[in-house]
């Protein structure tokens, strides 16, 4: 564990990367260095959990039929009725993402008040598949401190997605056409973590830039 003094707070570092880039992969090696990991897309499946507020809501905006008999979101269905509708896309970011961000700051928070114990980490990690995409206003989110993009080829990125989630690659291509374009991610890009090689090469990398970041 990385820790810090009573003088400092944790950094908050935005980990991003398109599909397939191996975010999760860096998340795991991160936690083993013992970094906290605040994940969004597990933080999203929260919000729409049977039974909360925020499924119940998204029910009323969207209607009974992406309910299923158990209770559960019908993620698929959901999925696609905004892949191919910006209306719909924007309607289900406008309602999830206030409730996403109130959660991230709470635990953000969680760790920033570890600042007087003698085991404070030195970097809180956000991963957050679509921060580039949320940025409108060309700011990054204010909770951060700096973005830490994971970065391969395009190639790459279709061949491990669609081996991992049992997708066409024309499937995979087709949802990297909705994601921000690697220019995109990387013009935003304080750290890059290249992902081009095998394991050994992404542990290396990421310990030899923990040690000099």
């Amino acid at each position: 564990m990385h820790t810090c003094n009573s003088s400092k707070t944790p950094r908050v570092i935005g980990l991003t990367g398109g599909i397939g880039s191996g975010k999760s992969t860096v998340c795991k090696l991160l936690a083993q260095h013992g970094f906290p990991i605040i994940d969004a897309d597990e933080i999203a499946r929260q919000m729409v959990a049977p039974g909360s507020p925020g499924l119940q809501s998204l029910i009323r905006l969207f209607g009974k039929q992406y309910l299923q008999k158990d209770g559960h979101l019908n993620r698929t269905k959901l999925r696609d009725c905004i892949f191919n509708d910006p209306q719909q896309k924007d309607r289900l970011e406008s309602l999830l993402h206030p409730l996403i961000r109130q959660q991230i700051l709470k635990e953000i928070q969680f760790y920033r008040e570890k600042v007087t114990e003698q085991a404070c980490p030195k970097w809180v990690f956000v991963a957050i598949p679509l921060l580039v995409e949320s940025i409108h206003d060309g700011q990054k989110p204010d909770y951060l401190d700096e973005i830490w993009v994971v970065d391969c080829s395009e190639e790459d990125q279709i061949r491990r997605a669609s081996t991992r989630d049992g997708q066409s690659p024309q499937q995979i291509k087709k949802i990297m056409n909705q994601q921000a374009s690697r220019k995109q991610r990387l013009q935003w890009a304080d750290r890059v973590i290249h992902n081009h090689g095998d394991l050994k090469n992404l542990q290396d990398q990421i310990s030899t830039l923990l040690e000099n970041a």
